[in-house]
């Protein structure tokens, strides 16, 4: 371990310092995610570059650690299938959220023990639950996925809507409201109305009522 600042340096401080600084709205935290150098991150720390690789051994090793961090935010779990599922896929769901530059690297980096860990209980509550095996493979996919495709348009639908003014400009510039009324009418919709629903579990109820009716079938 390394002193700096009058504290020992870990592991864990180094990918929470980078995982920290990526917090944020619009391209610029995937940027600076992709920019990420650990000659960098040593001067902000600082390091010298080969202290630094006390702690990490590469840039591929901290950015895989940093998504580790946020798999680890682990719900709490009770009752049957349904709310246990539930809570695995809203707690992921969140996680990403709150640090959006994971939804980008979570399919790109290598799995540690954090991601197997929800893998293994999501197909435990399955089997516990009597799903037959093709079920339950269409099950885990359909959940995990879910978390993934969803969150990462989420993220990036926001990060598209800084320039919301500018967005709507161009839609009703580039879409004829004649060739595509029912389009206009939703964008309106969007335009007119607060939004607050939760879109993320509304979806995810629909395929967890789907998932029982298949399962008791």
């Amino acid at each position: 371990m390394v002193v700096v600042g009058g504290r020992l340096l870990q592991r864990g401080r180094v990918e929470r310092h980078v995982g920290g600084a990526g917090e944020g709205d619009g391209e610029g935290v995937r940027r600076g995610v992709g920019a990420l150098s650990m000659r960098k991150l040593a001067k902000e720390l600082g390091l010298e570059v080969m202290s630094l690789h006390n702690h990490v051994d590469s840039k591929d090793d901290l950015l895989d650690g940093m998504v580790e961090l946020v798999a680890a935010e682990e719900p709490s779990m009770d009752g049957a299938w349904q709310p246990a599922v539930r809570s695995i896929a809203m707690s992921a769901h969140d996680a990403t959220v709150r640090h959006r530059w994971a939804a980008a690297l979570w399919p790109e980096r290598r799995a540690g023990p954090a991601r197997w860990r929800p893998m293994q209980v999501l197909l435990e509550l399955l089997a516990q639950a009597d799903f037959p095996d093709d079920v339950a493979d269409l099950a885990f996919h359909a959940v995990t996925m879910h978390i993934q495709g969803f969150t990462q348009q989420q993220i990036d639908y926001a990060q598209q809507a800084t320039d919301e003014a500018g967005m709507f400009e161009r839609f009703h510039r580039e879409v004829s409201e004649e060739d595509h009324p029912e389009v206009h009418a939703h964008v309106r919709y969007h335009l007119e109305r607060e939004t607050s629903h939760d879109e993320f579990g509304f979806v995810l109820d629909l395929i967890l009522d789907g998932l029982e009716r298949a399962r008791a079938a």
